[in-house]
């Protein structure tokens, strides 16, 4: 085992002092570990190189593969002997993987307080956490030696605490196995189920994927430069994951392939991405552009699904070299070590871990309530100048208001969601653009403790109520929608604020045009360009109508362009640069003539114009209009 370590070691392109350091820390670990023995009946030392096999593999620093290959050394070991052979960095390491114990869930408070040390431990150093993590990996996998319910207790503890915490840090390929272990666990039937299914479709699965594989190498080609594509199996959990939201039965999962194409450049990622778009059928609300608005731990990457000739679907992530580093090894491959002061990403990286630590709760509160801000699954919602907040599932529009400021949450009366007035209680979906609206007389009351999902929401509540306890209640009527709209609109009445403005089909304004609208007898508003001939014939109806300064809606245009090879690619490059973030992109041929719709979420009028013009530029683009 030895042997096969050091040769992963050479091979993940470790130094020769590094391998050095790992030698020593081999050598001691045989003086005092190689005798001590697990439950399991192999050594410690067997399972610290196993250990360290995992963390090498995740690219882990050298000081966190030593310190996890000797972790449990400090409690058999002299410390003086300890600090002479590694010094106190290492030394530091181990002390703080030494405080972390298992998460007792029988005691519901020893269970908060040892998650708590965790999170602190996690803050001190966060290199403390990835020995962590892989020695969960190595211990599930001989988990048959305790009790039956002791098995459920630890499985459950990892898909609750541990692979969370991993997905939180960016551990992708460390997440993926201790899902996988602790469901085996847990479900056994299902996963043999699963796993038998993906037994007996891969030589399927492999054929489609090879097949999808040579067409986009053959698409790109002489286009754009592509340093790897790889298939990308899902994982067990995931599956099943899946077929619990959906209602899917195992055999009618249809997007079982993935792919992942890692790019030489940005630019190169949406260049591609409209080639995909030109050559396959984009899969409806597929499209998600982490690029131009990384998720909050800053994972980048473009995410869409096509619809493959067979029925099926293709998932595929589109990433640069570095953006695919951080997706597969997280905070691990930003290699940050002690002293290192002025990393102020990497310090937001990690900042909702400090959001554990405010919470005061004391047991199951506590634990319930980490499930849900930090630990369950998450949506991505958008203000209206296009900024992300994290929100727990489940979330209302309260809660988004409050994660936007405590001020504005206290005086929030409802608000528009993808352009659509909503109540306060109104839960959201990711992907929303969301508008507050406010009342300077509105403050919280007892009933909004049931509406909001987070708890950092509740805390708000509580000190707001505490603070106007001796204050009657003041109730707010919320206002009704005049008319749903999916898409958002580019103008407005101001002396008919509540009517709906349409662009008119016949002469098709864009921003920046000198326009006009008709009032309808629907109470719709016809906006027109002022040289429209069929404006002009009712010039005494005019009303005054403006373009919007700010949105609060995703935006979709299409643009009519000569049909040539790289059209899409071409926009959707000079969209990103423009800074806008992609919700939808497709492509048809009409005659000659290439119809590229797309959805945006703009910031204001002035980035629209100014993403109209670079458009415009675009080789073949012969004319542009909004819906």
């Amino acid at each position: 085992m030895v042997d096969s370590f050091i040769t992963l070691c050479k091979e993940q392109g470790y130094s020769e002092e590094a391998i050095s350091l790992f030698d020593k820390a081999l050598k001691i670990g045989d003086k005092y570990l190689k005798k001590e023995k697990r439950l399991a009946g192999d050594s410690y030392l067997d399972h610290n190189i196993r250990v360290g096999i995992i963390l090498v593999e995740n690219n882990a620093e050298p000081e966190v593969v030593t310190a996890g290959l000797v972790h449990g050394l400090i409690k058999v070991a002299p410390l003086k002997e300890i600090e002479s052979v590694f010094g106190s960095s290492i030394v530091s390491l181990l002390k703080g993987v030494a405080a972390l114990h298992y998460v007792k869930r029988k005691n519901e408070k020893l269970a908060a307080d040892a998650l708590r040390k965790v999170i602190i431990a996690t803050l001190h150093d966060i290199r403390v956490i990835f020995v962590k993590l892989a020695n969960k990996v190595d211990n599930l996998k001989s988990i048959h030696v305790f009790p039956p319910d002791e098995q459920e207790n630890i499985a459950q503890e990892v898909l609750d605490v541990y692979a969370p915490l991993a997905y939180r840090l960016g551990l992708e390929n460390i997440r993926v196995q201790l899902e996988d272990l602790a469901f085996r666990n847990l479900k056994p039937k299902k996963y043999d189920e699963i796993q038998t299914f993906l037994e007996d479709s891969k030589e399927e699965r492999e054929r489609i994927l090879l097949e999808v594989i040579q067409q986009i190498e053959s698409m790109a080609r002489g286009k754009v430069d592509v340093v790897k594509i790889k298939g990308r199996s899902k994982h067990i959990y995931s599956i099943y994951r899946k077929m619990q939201k959906r209602g899917i039965k195992l055999a009618e999962q249809y997007d079982l392939i993935g792919i992942r194409v890692v790019l030489s450049s940005i630019p190169s990622c949406y260049t591609f991405l409209g080639l995909l778009h030109e050559n396959y059928e984009p899969a409806e609300g597929r499209l998600k552009d982490y690029i131009a608005n990384p998720k909050p731990n800053y994972y980048r990457s473009i995410h869409t699904a096509v619809l493959l000739a067979n029925g099926k679907k293709a998932e595929i992530q589109i990433r640069t070299p570095e953006m695919d580093e951080f997706a597969e090894e997280g905070i691990a491959a930003h290699w940050r070590y002690k002293g290192v002061k002025s990393d102020v990403v990497f310090e937001k990286k990690i900042g909702w871990l400090r959001g554990v630590i405010d919470l005061q709760k004391e047991g199951r509160e506590f634990l319930e309530e980490i499930k849900v801000d930090i630990f369950g699954d998450k949506i991505y919602c958008y203000t209206p100048k296009g900024d992300v907040k994290e929100l727990p599932k489940g979330s209302t529009l309260l809660d988004f208001a409050f994660s936007v400021h405590e001020e504005i949450g206290s005086h929030t009366i409802g608000g528009r969601v993808n352009g659509r007035f909503v109540p306060m209680k109104y839960a959201l979906a990711s992907g929303d653009v969301i508008e507050v609206l406010t009342n300077k007389k509105q403050r919280p009351r007892k009933g909004w403790l049931k509406i909001v999902t987070s708890s950092k929401s509740r805390q708000k509540i509580r000190k707001s109520l505490k603070e106007h306890e001796s204050l009657p209640s003041i109730y707010f009527r919320q206002p009704k929608p005049v008319i749903k709209e999916d898409l958002g609109v580019l103008t407005q009445s101001l002396e008919f604020p509540k009517a709906a403005c349409v662009l008119a089909k016949c002469c098709k304004a864009i921003p920046g045009d000198d326009i006009v609208g008709l009032v309808t007898k629907r109470r719709l508003i016809s906006v027109h360009k002022n040289d429209c001939k069929l404006a002009l014939k009712e010039e005494k109806r005019w009303i005054k109508v403006l373009w919007k300064e700010e949105f609060n809606q995703r935006i979709r245009f299409t643009v009519e362009a000569l049909e040539r090879s790289g059209i899409l690619a071409d926009l959707l490059n000079t969209i990103a640069r423009a800074g806008f973030e992609l919700k939808g992109a497709k492509a048809k041929l009409a005659g000659q003539m290439a119809i590229c719709s797309f959805i945006v979420i703009p910031r204001d009028l002035d980035d629209l114009k100014d993403m109209i013009r670079r458009v415009r530029k675009v080789e073949g683009v012969k004319m542009i209009y909004f819906e």
